[in-house]
């Protein structure tokens, strides 16, 4: 999958197109043709370059039997996490049977994405990330204190966890993504010691699993601490939040992993105006200029109820900004 030189735009789309089926998240998440119905909405609309489903961090966790509230319009959470010592992660590796039905809906997603979208769209998955993953079957906190104090028994978490999320990855590549979007989140509070081991590493290792090596990382938050090692992982891409300053990391990123976000969106996407947006965009635009390795993107994916005026002012943005290079060859 080649994204170098061709100024591609990949808003991270998503639950905004409930608004287009007059639907609630939850029938989306929870419904591959609802779901899909509000993509192609979402697609027909605004015509972006790279189409994803919309962004679920629950999907892995449920599988393996943590406690998940999904609420009508907001987005799903662990409620319960339910390994606090090796005999109960015995128990969830003992009890985990595979590809699950809420892993079938978003295979099912890809699946109608690669076959009914244009030839032309880039599709991308979402996978949780192994670090996140452990922090869901433990807790936050206790992921971060274990990551410290019980390194072993870290490492065999991250180990089954990378299982899991492979034999998912494999299957929504086998359903026609194009590539993986890896979310790590958790990962931001890691120092950039602890990100090689408990991040970096198992990154390399599920790489080694999935069958198709087209993986992105997205780290939220401030990730400049940790972007030398990102760099490391093997990873196409990165995606990276708003916190995140592109004008100062452009030359510590090589060219040939891309480059992608980061209009604010909550900020700018969901409270900002049409204007707000046009401009954020176009100073991103500006201030990677002179690479070739940039995707126009937001920092995360975009809220429920951001305004399609924006979501449009985005696209013109991205639109011109393609059309100048196309005018130049």
């Amino acid at each position: 999958m080649q994204f170098i030189g061709k100024r591609l735009n990949a808003p991270l789309l998503g639950a905004p197109g409930c608004k287009l089926t007059n639907t609630t998240l939850k029938e989306n998440l929870l419904n591959a043709d609802q779901q899909f119905e509000s993509l192609q909405r979402l697609y027909e609309k605004f015509q972006p370059d790279i189409m994803l489903p919309m962004m679920e961090l629950t999907v892995e966790a449920d599988t393996l039997g943590m406690g998940v509230r999904i609420p009508e319009n907001d987005n799903p959470a662990v409620v319960e996490h339910k390994v606090s010592g090796l005999s109960d992660f015995e128990g969830v590796v003992r009890n985990y049977k595979g590809i699950s039905d809420r892993m079938k809906v978003f295979i099912d997603v890809m699946s109608k994405m690669s076959s009914k979208l244009p030839a032309s769209v880039v599709n991308l998955a979402y996978v949780i990330g192994p670090f996140t993953l452990v922090g869901e079957l433990m807790g936050v906190e206790n992921v971060c204190i274990s990551s410290i104090m019980e390194p072993d028994f870290m490492k065999r978490q991250l180990e089954f966890c990378n299982q899991v999320i492979g034999d998912y990855a494999n299957e929504l590549f086998n359903a026609g993504a194009d590539g993986i979007v890896v979310l790590e989140p958790t990962a931001m509070l890691l120092s950039p010691e602890g990100y090689v081991a408990n991040s970096l590493e198992p990154f390399k290792d599920l790489l080694e699993i999935v069958t198709n090596k087209n993986l992105i990382l997205h780290i939220c938050g401030n990730t400049m601490h940790l972007v030398e090692g990102m760099c490391k992982t093997g990873t196409i891409g990165l995606s990276l939040d708003t916190a995140v300053d592109f004008s100062k990391l452009k030359d510590k990123v090589p060219k040939n992993i891309a480059l992608i976000g980061n209009v604010d969106p909550v900020n700018i996407m969901l409270q900002g105006t049409p204007e707000n947006v046009e401009a954020a965009a176009q100073k991103l635009i500006n201030d990677m200029s002179d690479t070739d390795n940039y995707i126009l993107s937001t920092g995360c994916d975009l809220p429920l109820d951001t305004p399609m005026e924006n979501i449009e002012a985005f696209m013109r943005v991205a639109r011109k900004w393609k059309k100048d290079v196309q005018s130049l060859t």
